[in-house]
């Protein structure tokens, strides 16, 4: 496939990024500094030009003949007016817009209105990823797979937790969800029927969003997330601010924002929601607004430095759950040697979901653990070695996990007994898997990313 991707800010140069690693994929960048880096890092072709210009959308489009652009400079507008003129030059090309501001979303062709194929908005997915990690008081790690409607969280387990010295085959696990993998230090058990629940273990579950929810009261919830501190006004902490707010339940949620027009905007903008303007990294603000007797700290403005700094006050005043987004991949291994583990990668973010979208099917793909852990999706075919079998007699290969099945349109979380028949899709969780062992198995149906 041959994809034109216009911009090489974050968005555009890490969807450049997973694309070229399977695509043929032109660039189109007008900032000098961000094309020559773009040139330099990727195997990509990259464009000096304007994308938002028609003559070089036109000139690009007809440079590769190609099949997919995608959309990705800092303005909206420009984004969904770049879609539009594809689609005029190039009527069965795709078209991709990425989008910061959630009043700019409209109607796809899946809608039924043609211009653009498809929207994403690394901002909304990440506040929908810190809603549920807020509100799930045992989970450091949460994805959503919408076209199937299921959750993949990672549980932490301490001290006094109900789970703790039990055996998985012999915990009362609600209803669609299956225990996929534990982490215990460096370990990842994998086939963990047998094994007990540890202090310090963190439990990958797979599930529906129900299940996941009672999973986490299965654990145990020594207090209910009731107070909701969010540091910084950006994109992320208003819609997040208004997501805890929409729930019947009484909740506690405050905003802090340095700058005075952004807490303006956000206090016209969200109602039920405390807005203070005032320097979030001033110790003294921050006890005055009674920030260490929140149940969640969540960090989102812009700057990773103030994130960062913010996250460590948190730490300093115990709070029991921390939130933070990063820009900068390299400030990933910074977050966690703080001990901060619920952290949100925006470049992770926009990579899984092009990944998804324009690499694999959209129905599963997520990449977990940087290039070691992934979860997918591989059909069960006439041809296949898994037709037929039972999930116990079948010898998958190391670091392989069957953890659910989507037959038709119901979701199976399967057992030692469960019998896979042509057309099954299976789930599954991999990590540091042999490429070699498993193609042997899926065949054609290995990821490219191994």
């Amino acid at each position: 496939m041959k994809v034109i991707v216009i911009g090489a800010g974050i968005v555009g140069f890490t969807s450049a990024e997973a694309l070229s690693r399977v695509h043929e994929v032109l660039i189109v960048e007008k900032d000098l500094e961000k094309a020559e880096n773009a040139k330099a890092l990727l195997n990509a072709s990259v464009l000096h030009e304007d994308g938002s210009n028609p003559k070089v959308i036109e000139a690009a489009i007809n440079r590769i003949d190609a099949d997919v652009i995608v959309s990705a400079i800092p303005d909206d507008g420009s984004n969904l007016f770049i879609c539009f003129m594809a689609k005029r030059i190039k009527p069965s090309i795709r078209t991709v817009a990425c989008l910061r501001n959630p009043d700019f979303t409209i109607k796809t062709s899946k809608e039924g209105v043609e211009g653009v194929d498809l929207l994403i908005s690394p901002e909304l997915l990440t506040a929908e990823k810190i809603e549920m990690l807020a509100i799930l008081e045992n989970a450091i790690t949460y994805d959503h797979i919408s076209s199937m409607n299921i959750d993949l969280a990672t549980f932490r387990i301490d001290d006094g937790h109900n789970l703790v010295g039990k055996v998985v085959l012999d915990i009362e696990l609600p209803p669609e969800c299956n225990i996929i993998a534990i982490n215990r230090g460096n370990d990842v058990i994998l086939r963990n029927e047998t094994s007990e629940i540890r202090a310090g273990d963190r439990i990958r579950v797979l599930g529906s969003p129900e299940s996941i929810i009672a999973f986490n009261r299965l654990i145990g919830v020594e207090k209910e997330a009731k107070e909701f501190v969010i540091l910084g006004a950006s994109v992320v902490g208003v819609e997040t601010a208004k997501r805890l707010a929409r729930s019947n339940k009484k909740r506690m949620i405050k905003i802090i924002e340095m700058d005075e027009t952004m807490s303006r905007n956000a206090a016209r903008e969200i109602d039920d929601v405390a807005v203070v303007n005032g320097n979030f990294l001033d110790i003294s603000l921050l006890k005055s607004e009674s920030v260490q007797r929140a149940d969640v700290i969540i960090a989102v403005s812009s700057k990773d430095e103030r994130n960062l700094l913010a996250c460590i006050a948190g730490l300093r005043f115990g709070t029991r759950k921390i939130i933070s987004r990063y820009s900068n991949k390299e400030y990933e291994k910074i977050f966690r040697y703080t001990g901060v583990e619920s952290i949100i990668g925006y470049h992770n973010v926009i990579y899984n979901e092009i990944t998804k979208h324009l690499i694999f099917d959209e129905d599963a793909i997520v990449a977990i653990e940087g290039d070691q852990e992934f979860f997918f999706s591989v059909t069960v075919e006439k041809r296949s070695d898994l037709l037929k079998g039972r999930l116990g007699d079948i010898n998958l290969p190391e670091g392989v996990r069957i953890a659910a099945v989507k037959r038709e349109e119901t979701m199976i979380y399967p057992r030692m007994d469960t019998v896979f028949m042509e057309g099954d899709k299976l789930l599954l969780f991999t990590h540091m898997v042999d490429p070699v062992k498993f193609s042997k198995l899926f065949g054609h149906n290995t990821p490219l990313e191994f």
